[in-house]
């Protein structure tokens, strides 16, 4: 008769159960790490850009300031008009009775000083609208510079920007849209640096 060994190795038994509870932690836990990123979301947001640039309190200011120096400016250039023709009609009676020579010689005086004041009327609108731009563009750049502050401060992965004219949104929920938010946020601290 032959004897069976029936002698189980229970060392092997018990690798092989330790090594398969280890397997499904491992799997487990890449199923957890799975499903976390899966459902972690990220906090976004929009503004209007139009809105939030154009109600910005800042811009607003700047608008003024420069609406008063232009009218300033055009009281000017409408004086310099009025003294323009006053000094036309003037010469044109005094050159009635002079002949065409006389004429031209006499014209000659008048139109260079009024070349010299059209040309300082010219200079001083450019540089008007240089400045107007500087000062706006500056500012929009503080309401950019703002919001990526404002999206840092409360946690918002990406805040968006759209537009009426440039649509980087297409649809997004009413709850998302921080424009009001926002630009309250940026006229508060506007008027805190004031």
């Amino acid at each position: 008769m032959q004897k069976f060994n029936l002698n189980i190795n229970t060392k092997s038994f018990t690798d092989f159960h330790n090594d398969l509870n280890m397997k499904k932690t491992i799997l487990g836990l890449m199923v957890l790490v799975a499903f976390a990123s899966c459902t972690q979301t990220e906090k976004t947001g929009f503004v209007n850009n139009s809105e939030l640039i154009n109600d910005y309190q800042g811009k607003l200011d700047i608008e003024e300031k420069y609406k008063l120096i232009d009218e300033v400016s055009k009281k000017k250039s409408d004086s310099l008009g009025r003294a323009y023709q006053q000094e036309v009609a003037v010469l044109q009676q005094k050159m009635s009775s002079m002949s065409e020579q006389q004429q031209q010689v006499a014209a000659q005086p008048f139109q260079q000083k009024w070349q010299v004041i059209d040309q300082q009327i010219k200079a001083e609108q450019q540089k008007f609208q240089a400045d107007f731009q500087t000062e706006i563009d500056s500012s929009i750049t503080e309401v950019v510079d703002f919001v990526k502050g404002y999206a840092e401060s409360n946690g918002y992965t990406y805040i968006f920007g759209t537009s009426d004219v440039s649509r980087s949104v297409m649809y997004g929920k009413e709850a998302n849209d921080l424009t009001d938010e926002v630009l309250e946020a940026l006229n508060t601290s506007y008027k805190e640096k004031k």
